[in-house]
């Protein structure tokens, strides 16, 4: 949560002292295809949105409140691949001016990855997990502006870490 506060506020003083080197944080996909690929990372760190904020900030709160921080150290790893999964997608889905910025992607993985890795811990499919899931995802892709592939690829990409973790660690938890 604190990632998402300094990102935004990050974002905010980028954009008020130079819109034009913001572009370079969030991510611009003809940028990102004329070299600037580390827009592909920063970008998931930051934004000028404050909707955004809040949302992504709430959000993070709410997966805490649910699960706790079980992950461990691993959630940075998840966090960071699901929202890299997630504008990768976006460079592939959306056309060459399209801007994207925000946690969102990151987060909907964390959401992902430990709904599913609660389902292979205890061998049992959660109908509820999944409602949740596909609520959260309805409701927040129904805002204009919001970036629905990144979502899409932060689920991806936090179903095939959870599926990779308990395939690696096998019935341990990693503890």
């Amino acid at each position: 949560m604190v990632l998402i506060l300094v990102g935004f506020l990050v974002g905010i003083i980028t954009y008020s002292v130079s819109p034009y080197l913001f572009s370079f944080l969030i991510q611009v996909n003809y940028l990102v295809l004329r070299g600037d690929y580390l827009s592909l990372i920063t970008s998931i760190f930051v934004t000028n949105s404050f909707t955004d904020f809040i949302f992504n900030f709430f959000s993070m709160g709410v997966i805490y409140y649910l699960f706790g921080s079980k992950a461990g150290k691993l959630e940075y790893v998840v966090f960071l691949l699901s929202g890299l999964v997630g504008n990768i997608l976006t460079l592939i889905f959306f056309p060459p001016y399209v801007a994207s910025a925000g946690a969102s992607g990151g987060i909907f993985g964390v959401l992902a990855y430990y709904i599913l890795d609660d389902m292979l811990e205890f061998n049992r499919f959660d109908w509820n997990g999944l409602a949740l899931l596909i609520i959260v995802f309805v409701l927040s892709d129904i805002i204009p502006g919001v970036n629905y592939v990144a979502h899409i690829g932060g689920i991806v990409g936090g179903v095939i870490l959870a599926v990779g973790r308990k395939k690696l660690l096998g019935d341990t938890q990693g503890k």
